[in-house]
């Protein structure tokens, strides 16, 4: 039987061991927090080690108090360890999506506000989390994506150059003037604001078609005003060739009838 003595001795023991464990770890997570700031690491990731660092101290505190209590650390070491492999065992999908999240973070093949496209989904990320990435589409639709499909899939980001590249295939009759046409889409294109100089537009031919002749109209734009140049282009397009008397057609089919004798 513990007297009242020793029960107070204890008493303060605990407490004293929980305020230093209060105060270590507040100065812990700032000090993890400074060196995070200086390094080059995802955002995200700060906050997973700032929490691993309190998840530490605060064990090593409660095994100091369950010392101090008279109760073996062992095996109550042994009974987390236990109920850890059982929990891995349960968990092994969302273990999988955390592993994947750190690689995220460390890697960094894409970061908040990029535009990806992968897993079947494409557009702008708005959150990476240890378990899930999210992004939100063009039509404003937000998908989560587990992030072990993320780094099972290969991943295209469309921002990480300086610009991004916008291909129109337009045909035009055979019986219109290809130069004129290929000046007034160059023109076109010079005349839009975010498509850039450098490099120069372009329009050549790709393809004699059964019923047109293909051309490709090739420009480009930063990768924010991608959808703005494209959608520009393609309703200015037909006036420009209108005003050129370049005509678009539409399929046809010559039928020939031959009389017998």
């Amino acid at each position: 039987m513990f007297s009242v003595e020793n029960l107070t001795s204890l008493g303060v023991r605990i407490i004293i061991t929980l305020l230093v464990g209060y105060i270590v770890s507040g100065i812990a997570q700032k000090a993890v927090g400074k060196l995070l700031e200086k390094s080059k690491l995802d955002p995200m990731l700060h906050k997973f080690f700032k929490t691993a660092v309190k998840i530490v101290i605060w064990a090593a505190v409660i095994m100091a108090i369950l010392g101090a209590l008279g109760i073996s650390t062992t095996s109550v070491v042994t009974v987390f360890a236990a109920a850890g492999a059982a929990i891995a065992l349960a968990l092994q999908g969302s273990l999988s999506n955390i592993a994947s999240g750190l690689l995220i973070m460390f890697n960094r093949p894409f970061g908040a506000g990029d535009y990806i496209s992968c897993a079947g989904a494409e557009g702008s990320v708005q959150a990476i989390d240890l378990l899930y990435t999210t992004i939100k589409t063009a039509d404003n639709r937000t998908v989560t994506i587990p992030n072990g499909q993320l780094t099972a899939n290969s991943i295209t980001n469309f921002s990480r150059t300086d610009n991004r590249r916008v291909d129109m295939s337009i045909g035009i009759s055979y019986g219109s003037d290809l130069e004129a046409a290929r000046k007034a889409l160059v023109d076109l294109a010079k005349s839009n604001g975010k498509v850039l100089a450098d490099p120069a537009p372009m329009c050549v031919v790709s393809e004699y078609g059964e019923s047109a002749i293909k051309l490709l109209f090739r420009v480009w734009c930063e990768p924010g005003d991608y959808w703005d140049v494209l959608f520009g282009l393609q309703t200015a397009t037909k006036g420009a060739l209108d005003a050129a008397g370049v005509q678009i057609p539409f399929p046809q089919v010559d039928v020939h009838i031959k009389e017998k004798a």
